[in-house]
């Protein structure tokens, strides 16, 4: 397996290349299994459920109320209809691999039970 580190800003082609070098596989692949999850979340998040993705964070279907607001450049008001959003909730495990700072060790994947301490035992 390959250690893929970003140096840049990614883009959908860009996170299915990096996706291919870590896995070791073909860059169109990578691409393809980008587009597919990306494709999964969408269709369910349209289907009102939320995804929740271990160590990463949770996508969340919202409903914004409609409400009133104004025109700008005419100051008169405009009614704006219910409309249906996404939210996005971080998790603590990507925020504390984000505030490492260490690309490196970077890694929403979860340590081995043998390695992780047992519930209410001090870590």
């Amino acid at each position: 397996m390959h250690l893929a580190i970003p140096t840049t800003r990614l883009n959908t082609v860009a996170l299915g290349e990096a996706v291919a070098a870590e896995l070791d596989i073909p860059h169109a692949d990578g691409r393809r299994a980008v587009e597919a999850v990306f494709t999964v979340i969408a269709r369910a998040l349209a289907a009102d459920h939320p995804v929740a993705v271990t160590n990463f964070g949770t996508f969340l279907p919202v409903t914004r109320a409609p409400r009133t607001g104004r025109n700008p450049q005419t100051g008169a008001t405009v009614p704006i209809p219910a409309a249906q959003d996404v939210r996005f909730r971080v998790s603590p495990g990507l925020r504390a691999t984000v505030r490492m700072a260490d690309p490196v060790r970077a890694t929403i994947r979860k340590a081995p039970k043998s390695i992780r301490p047992a519930q209410g035992d001090a870590a």
